[in-house]
């Protein structure tokens, strides 16, 4: 049961949601992924309107909207264009979403995984790992809420960065649970730096 933000902090007057992944290794090792994505909703935003599409965010729901991907590429948003929105809107605030935003996912994100600690993996296998989906909501106040946690998350491409993004992500989180254990034979000479942040470890 959760209680619903009746007044959530919006982009452009809809409502919106942040996608953080993360990854738990079979050691208990918790890393978060830098980058993340907004999932915008397609209509302005409306308590008393009783339609799903203008309250949940979901790819799946609001793919079959009419109003899809008219205001955003696959209805997704960067970390960086939420930033802009606030630096344009309320600038007052100096609002910055690295600063302000992920500490507190981050902190959320290690509280969920803490609180179930002794249910996952409960029979110790070795060299498994899982990758998570967390969703956010920021309200009025510019809190952070966590909406769920899914197990299979979506790693679909809706938008011209995602093509970029999930790849780049599926890449480095291979690199954290596959290559030590089946190292690649082939390493490219420029090979860049993983984006996920080692959060926490046992």
């Amino acid at each position: 049961m959760q209680k619903y933000i009746e007044k959530p902090f919006l982009y452009k007057d809809r409502k919106f949601d942040i996608r953080v992944w993360a990854v738990v290794t079979d050691d208990f090792r918790i890393y978060v992924y830098k980058h993340g994505y907004l999932r915008t909703s397609s209509a302005e935003y409306d308590l008393k309107d009783k339609n799903n599409f203008v309250h949940l965010t979901n790819q799946c729901l609001q793919s079959k909207v009419d109003g899809y991907a008219k205001h955003e590429d696959g209805n997704t948003l960067q970390y960086r264009d939420l930033q802009r929105y606030l630096d344009i809107h309320y600038q007052e605030y100096k609002l910055n979403v690295e600063e302000l935003l992920m500490p507190r996912i981050k902190d959320i994100i290690l509280d969920t995984f803490l609180s179930v600690r002794t249910k996952m993996n409960p029979n110790n296998r070795k060299n498994v790992f899982e990758l998570f989906g967390f969703d956010f909501l920021l309200d009025e106040d510019f809190r952070v809420w966590l909406i769920e946690v899914n197990t299979n998350p979506f790693l679909g491409t809706p938008s011209d960065f995602m093509k970029e993004l999930v790849p780049e992500m599926i890449n480095d989180m291979l690199k954290i649970v596959v290559d030590p254990i089946l190292p690649p034979r082939f390493v490219p000479q420029e090979d860049k730096e993983n984006d996920f942040e080692l959060l926490y470890r046992e």
